[in-house]
């Protein structure tokens, strides 16, 4: 099998090498952000960009700002990889990748801040260690396996992100677009798995579908947060300052018992 249509060839390369040096340090990682919902879009051409993107957002387990800096350097090493001139997180692959390594797990401080100090940069990581045990194997070509964030999980991380920073717009614009794409992409998993929410709404409303899968889709953000009830109440929190129908049907689902 070649490098997979939807990833550009030098993304797919690049998670390679990626892939090659985790191994080496035990160290593993899952795609978030744009690749991680490109990917999932693609199981319905009508729903893809036709653009690929050349931002790569990598979350990667790290136990301490030791075992980053090693792996950071070990990837410079190859000659391929290079630093960022600013950003501590960012590194460039062959000079037409950038890619941000983000630093989740037992590195997070109580507070969920991750602190790198060379130079010092502050992260604040909520959501990713929950979402991490659900992230999905994908093939990017010639067999070569990734971990990629959930539908549900991008979701989450952008309800946080636009929380953080209520300028970023785009965030909820990403929301909406996986919320009107989400039965296309999940059409079996509805019928077989979840028909029953298809009772809990009236079929003549304009949104019903929609209201079906926004249903589900907090049910299984419930499922993300399950050990984690402070960030849970946070996230409905933030989706309770959203009145619209769709808003109210992923806080219901959130609710559900």
């Amino acid at each position: 099998m070649s490098d997979n249509p939807i990833l550009l060839p030098l993304v797919s390369e690049m998670l390679r090498e990626m892939s090659t040096i985790c191994a080496k340090f035990d160290i593993d990682f899952y795609l978030v952000g744009a690749i991680a919902r490109d990917i999932h879009l693609s199981a319905n051409e009508e729903l893809l960009s036709k653009r690929g993107t050349k931002d790569v957002d990598l979350a990667i387990t790290i136990s301490d700002e030791g075992q980053y800096n090693q792996i950071k350097n070990a990837l410079i090493a190859t000659g391929i990889f290079e630093g960022h001139e600013t950003e501590t997180i960012k590194l460039i692959y062959k000079k037409g990748i950038e890619l941000d390594l983000l630093p989740f797990g037992e590195i997070e401080e109580p507070n969920r801040n991750v602190r790198l100090t060379d130079p010092t940069f502050v992260l604040n990581m909520p959501g990713f260690t929950e979402i991490y045990p659900f992230a999905r194997d994908y093939d990017i070509g010639n067999g070569q396996m990734v971990k990629v964030c959930t539908i549900e999980g991008i979701i989450l991380l952008k309800l946080i992100a636009n929380d953080d920073r209520p300028e970023r717009t785009k965030d909820i614009t990403d929301i909406e677009h996986l919320i009107q794409s989400y039965f296309e992409l999940n059409t079996d998993d509805i019928y077989t798995s979840h028909f029953e929410l298809m009772e809990l709404y009236d079929t003549k409303e304009n949104d019903y579908i929609q209201l079906v899968c926004s249903r589900l889709i907090g049910q299984k953000i419930r499922e993300l947060l399950a050990d984690s009830p402070v960030l849970a109440e946070r996230v409905r929190a933030i989706i309770s300052k959203r009145e619209t129908a769709r808003w109210q049907a992923i806080l219901d689902g959130m609710n559900d018992i």
